[in-house]
């Protein structure tokens, strides 16, 4: 809904292509469909699209559900996508689900990957958690990290917080401070009884 008399009414827009919302736009509704929206204006609501660029000067007030996502202005919201780049002006609110990240700007909230998650050098991300198999700390961190796999702290990498881990790699230069407990597989473990050993 455009800016103006009826501000609380809502409307659900169905992308089949490409959407842009510009710097003199802002928007209230739901966005759904099978194309892709770039939003340099200001848009309120949920947007379930292939993918999705908020650029420099763009707001974004809900959830994103997409295949890529690129953040260069803010989400005030979750995002739930299978690659995701938050770059250097980027800044994302709330809890982020993905299959592989990159950050370079900020983030606050959660962060969930399946595979990889790679904080660059000028990145800060201040979460209650930090969870994926592989993650690479070049930037500055606070929170909690589980990593799964391997966790690499770069020579301009910062953590502060708590760690479990399989594997650590700390490169000269890479900062760590708070405590660090080994990662233990999700696995079911039996005791043997006595009579097994017989």
């Amino acid at each position: 809904m455009f800016r103006g008399k009826n501000k609380n009414q809502k409307v659900t827009i169905p992308t089949l292509t490409n959407t842009l919302i510009t710097k003199e736009m802002e928007l209230e509704g739901n966005l759904k469909g099978e194309g892709a929206v770039q939003i340099e204006g200001i848009f309120t609501g949920n947007i379930e699209v292939n993918s999705v660029v908020i650029g420099e000067d763009g707001i974004v007030n809900g959830t994103i559900k997409a295949k890529n996502v690129i953040i260069n202005g803010w989400l005030n919201g979750s995002v739930n996508c299978s690659t995701l780049e938050i770059m250097p002006n980027g800044s994302v609110s709330k809890e982020i689900q993905v299959k592989k990240v990159l950050i370079a700007g900020v983030a606050n909230g959660t962060i969930e990957a399946q595979e990889e998650i790679k904080l660059e050098r000028i990145a800060k991300v201040n979460v209650t958690l930090m969870k994926g198999k592989n993650i690479i700390v070049n930037g500055l961190f606070r929170g909690k990290v589980i990593a799964s796999e391997l966790l690499i702290i770069g020579s301009n990498g910062s953590i502060t917080g708590e760690i479990t881990v399989k594997n650590i790699k700390t490169l000269e230069g890479g900062k760590l401070r708070g405590s660090i407990h080994n990662y233990i597989d999700d696995e079911i473990f039996t005791p043997l009884q006595d009579n097994a050993l017989n």
